[in-house]
């Protein structure tokens, strides 16, 4: 688990990822990619950036429920089935990532773009998290 430091989003899974990274099935689901995301954050909202080489946006599942925004997606094979490959390294599969946002969000609010294998995730703050200047009023 990623320790907070000054942000309102910790990680939920994990201590680090380096690649997308498959992981083992368990009896309940389907093994998975972990992808690679950026996260940025201002006094507004937050923005995520997520690879997703290969999924198309009807392929994408995205939810914000009691502060976990949880990504899954599909990619789909690129190439017919039996296709013989000299090498191959682009993994088709399930990708799946949760992250928990302490800070109250604008959940109506939130926009999300997959464009050239790039999930952009707008997650407005909620007004009462927005830092405010507090005016120091004189006598």
């Amino acid at each position: 688990m990623v320790t907070k430091s000054n942000t309102a989003i910790e990680k939920r899974q994990g201590d680090r990822v380096d690649v997308p990274q498959q992981t083992e099935p368990q009896a309940t689901r389907p093994p998975y990619y972990t992808p690679r995301v950026d996260v940025a954050e201002n006094n507004e909202a937050f923005l995520f950036q997520a690879d997703l080489p290969g999924v198309k946006p009807e392929d994408v599942d995205i939810h914000f429920e009691n502060g976990a925004l949880t990504l899954h997606a599909k990619a789909q094979p690129r190439q017919p089935r039996g296709q013989a490959y000299a090498w191959r390294e682009y993994g088709v599969g399930h990708f799946y990532r949760s992250f928990s946002i302490e800070a109250p969000v604008n959940v109506d609010s939130i926009r999300a773009e997959l464009k050239n294998g790039v999930l952009e995730l707008y997650v407005p703050k909620a007004e009462s998290a927005k830092a405010r200047r507090i005016e120091i009023k004189t006598a």
